[in-house]
């Protein structure tokens, strides 16, 4: 009688290889990379990234943000309530594909 509601499992992603990324570098510092791959290692999702230097790392995806519109964009599920907000700007105004 009553339909269950399937929640959502598609992998939530916004970046793919070649994007640029603002990734942590070191405590509080976040600079410009580009992703060179999107990979799951122990169920956690990690980008594999590379500075402008020419440093090859990986990085949580969680930890790493995209700018959408001059607004930074966290990569995984946002936990937070402004970052939350921010998404929901994105969305409601058509600027971000998620």
């Amino acid at each position: 009688m009553f339909k269950s509601r399937r929640k959502n499992k598609k992998p939530y992603k916004l970046v793919s290889p070649g994007d640029e990324v603002l990734a942590p570098c070191a405590q509080d510092v976040y600079r410009k990379a580009i992703v060179i791959s999107y990979q799951e290692v122990r169920n956690n999702p990690t980008l594999r990234i590379k500075f402008k230097s020419g440093n090859m790392n990986f990085v949580s995806a969680q930890l790493c943000y995209k700018i959408v519109k001059g607004i930074a964009v966290p990569l995984e599920k946002p936990k937070t309530r402004v970052q939350k907000l921010c998404l929901w700007f994105l969305r409601r105004f058509g600027l971000a594909e998620v």
